[in-house]
């Protein structure tokens, strides 16, 4: 099963979601179309299972960030953000061909679970962080802070710029955050 993970990754770094079928995963792999067909139904379980994989580990990388005890939420916002990018960054190639290849998987229970847990974090975050009078509109503040994260994070990596050029838009997109939101420090 871990081969066939590593080979459907590699496929898609390599050659995007047009590249990505059971018969070359499992080439890639070394095992038969029937060992492919054991563990995976088919290729979009397996593009299901290769997402499912990456955001657990992105999120296994982010969470204690912004669940940190303490007052200084700026710091902690800046620390996320540093990462997120550098998450990003390192995993654009992935990222892309997911992109293209998972509109489906957008329409699945699994997918917006996936997605109702980052969010979750970030709520709980924001929340503690902003000033008490930006809580009102709790739900679209989130929303906001995360389109533009998760969209400038995207749009930066997409043209793989030095770590030192990552960090200091990174760094960019904190402040903005920070003076809008009034986030304490």
């Amino acid at each position: 099963m871990e081969a066939i993970v590593e080979a459907g990754t590699y496929i898609l770094r390599e050659h995007g979601p047009g590249g990505f079928t059971a018969n070359k995963v499992a080439e890639k792999a070394g095992v038969n179309i029937a060992s492919f067909y054991q563990y995976y139904p088919n290729k979009e379980a397996l593009l299901f299972h290769i997402t499912n994989l990456t955001w657990g580990r992105q999120l296994a990388r982010l969470t204690p960030i912004l669940e940190e005890e303490g007052p200084d939420h700026a710091r902690k916002l800046r620390d996320f953000i540093r990462e997120f990018f550098l998450i990003e960054a390192a995993e654009v190639d992935i990222r892309r061909a997911l992109r293209i290849a998972s509109v489906e998987l957008r329409e699945t229970a699994e997918f917006n679970a996936l997605i109702l847990e980052g969010y979750e974090l970030t709520k709980r975050f924001i929340a503690r962080a902003v000033a008490p009078h930006k809580t009102h509109d709790l739900d679209f503040n989130v929303d906001f802070i995360v389109m533009l994260v998760t969209s400038f994070a995207e749009r930066t990596t997409d043209g793989k710029p030095s770590t030192a050029r990552l960090i200091r838009q990174a760094d960019l997109l904190t402040d903005m955050l920070i003076a809008q939101f009034q986030i304490s420090s």
